[in-house]
């Protein structure tokens, strides 16, 4: 591998786009002849994944589904459950997409995506451009922002509440669907509908995915600190813990760090140190 591309690198978005983005990503994966990359990574919101300079296609696994090969330019929806990817090398980059920068860029129901891959061009006539400018660049985080930022105003501002509710969930100390409702000024009903159609899930398995990634990632990046993310997270019970695990990952923990491969490893620790954690 050149040293000027590292296996993983993580860059913040610009302070306009920050409330639709998570950030943008390169993963780079070096393999001789014949080799494989098996790797697993977390549930999480949606993203656009494009695979760069003639890479072999990438293959994605979630749950039943398997999608081989991956688009070259991707829409990968909101997951429920870890992604399974095997590569044969070559370089893939991406931006993750808060629930306020879907609605305002594609607009729609989400849920139609959750679990799921699909051409980017189904959801964007200029994927064909965003690919051939990120062949052309180094610096793929700027063509995404361009990219995005040509995009962002081409339809009416959305509901802002789905940004508010999205902090809820960063922020972690709220967990009670009722309270949210309320701190939102809608009712639970309303408040399902909208996490239905920008975040792809119900209310109650937001929650529960963000308690359970939030602690995993902790205890992934700092086995010592286990017994404290959890409580910090709001576990009370490990036995709770340990049912999320099998419902999220399909796997117990261990046997989800065992199955861990060094992207997944290294982007871990990058990205909470670059971006914070995952929501």
């Amino acid at each position: 591998m050149s040293e000027a591309v590292l296996p993983v690198q993580y860059w913040r978005p610009s302070a306009a786009l920050s409330p639709f983005v998570t950030g943008y990503h390169l993963y780079h994966a070096a393999l001789p002849p014949g080799l494989t990359l098996q790797d697993v990574f977390l549930p999480g919101v949606a993203s656009i994944q494009v695979t760069l300079h003639e890479t072999p296609a990438w293959s994605l696994r979630m749950g039943a589904r398997t999608f081989d090969p991956m688009p070259g330019a991707a829409f990968v929806g909101p997951t429920s459950c870890a992604g399974h990817l095997s590569a044969q090398g070559g370089t893939m980059v991406g931006v993750g997409l808060k629930p306020l920068g879907w609605a305002q860029l594609f607009g729609g129901n989400v849920s139609r995506y959750s679990n799921r891959v699909a051409a980017l061009s189904q959801l964007d006539s200029g994927a064909a451009q965003l690919h051939d400018a990120l062949e052309h660049s180094d610096r793929p985080d700027v063509v995404f922002e361009r990219w995005l930022e040509a995009r962002l105003h081409r339809r009416p501002p959305v509901d802002p509440r789905i940004g508010k509710l999205f902090a809820i969930l960063e922020e972690g100390r709220e967990t009670r669907i009722d309270v949210i409702a309320d701190m939102l000024d809608t009712s639970p009903r309303s408040l399902a509908t909208m996490t239905r159609q920008s975040f792809g899930f119900t209310p109650k398995l937001m929650l529960r995915r963000t308690r359970f990634v939030r602690a995993l990632t902790a205890m992934l990046i700092d086995p010592d600190r286990g017994p404290a993310a959890l409580k910090a997270s709001g576990y009370y019970d490990r036995s709770h813990f340990l049912r999320d695990s099998h419902l999220f990952l399909g796997c117990s923990v261990r046997d989800f760090a065992r199955r861990r491969g060094p992207l997944n490893q290294i982007a871990l620790r990058v990205r909470q140190k670059v971006l914070g954690p995952l929501v």
